[in-house]
């Protein structure tokens, strides 16, 4: 049999020499690994190790590893998971390794594209924390379950933080977002800010008299005056903060 090769994008050697002590069966195999952007590195580093007791036990040989990390799982704007689907027909493993279903992801008709592609190419897909049955009536009805889970947490999440953005919009709590003209105080509230307000200000009132974005821009930034961030304005930048809505619902300014 040819010899397998390691991952080329692991970030140490000593990930080398742990994937070295899964070549001693005849069954190849590759791993996906995924956290989303709510979890932390361990996540990875955990599935990774259970993905090698895994392998252990069943005696395979791992011949490649992809890892997308801090990526939401409803997207497959995911590089690891392209990659993936992409060399699973020329690799031609046996079996794929993941964690959980909702590893692979949270959208059902993106697992369910996924699934079929990994699967037409002769490859099964093995859990590490579900048990489902393999090549069985019952696998078919548990897969659908998992996945349909899996969106169900993801969007209900969703739902939870937009609920939260909302409350905090409505009572000038600060959202995580810097914005000009405001700083925060000790209860987390948004005040004035004496020393950009007048920056905002200055901005609305020249575009309701009609001038150019680009003319506001170009003064600002001859002042010397720059973003939130620290930039340079720009037409978007401005855009941005005369649609921004807490600019018309707090009333501070």
């Amino acid at each position: 049999m040819q010899n397998p090769t390691t991952t080329k994008n692991a970030p140490n050697a000593g990930r080398e020499d742990r994937y070295n002590s899964c070549k001693k069966g005849n069954i190849q195999f590759e791993c996906y690994l995924f956290s989303s952007h709510s979890q932390n590195e361990a996540s990875i580093d955990q599935q990774r190790e259970q993905a090698q007791f895994y392998a252990e036990k069943h005696d395979l040989n791992m011949i490649k590893e992809y890892t997308d990390r801090a990526i939401s799982g409803t997207t497959d704007e995911r590089p690891g998971f392209q990659q993936m689907l992409a060399e699973v027909s020329k690799l031609k493993p046996a079996v794929l390794i993941l964690w959980k279903t909702d590893r692979l992801g949270r959208d059902r008709y993106t697992l369910a594209l996924a699934k079929k592609t990994i699967r037409d190419a002769g490859c099964s897909i093995s859990y590490i924390a579900e048990a489902i049955p393999d090549d069985s009536p019952e696998s078919v009805l548990m897969e659908g379950m998992l996945e349909s889970m899996a969106e169900f947490y993801s969007k209900q999440l969703r739902q939870n933080v937009v609920r939260g953005m909302r409350y905090n919009a409505e009572n000038a709590l600060y959202n995580g977002h810097k914005m000009l003209g405001y700083k925060v105080d000790d209860t987390k509230h948004y005040i004035k800010d004496e020393t950009t307000a007048p920056v905002v200000q200055y901005i609305f009132k020249q575009y309701a008299d009609g001038k150019p974005l680009t003319e506001i821009a170009d003064e600002l930034n001859a002042q010397g005056v720059r973003t939130v961030h620290g930039r340079v304005f720009k037409v978007n930048s401005l855009r941005h903060i005369l649609k921004n809505k807490a600019y018309m619902s707090i009333r501070i300014l």
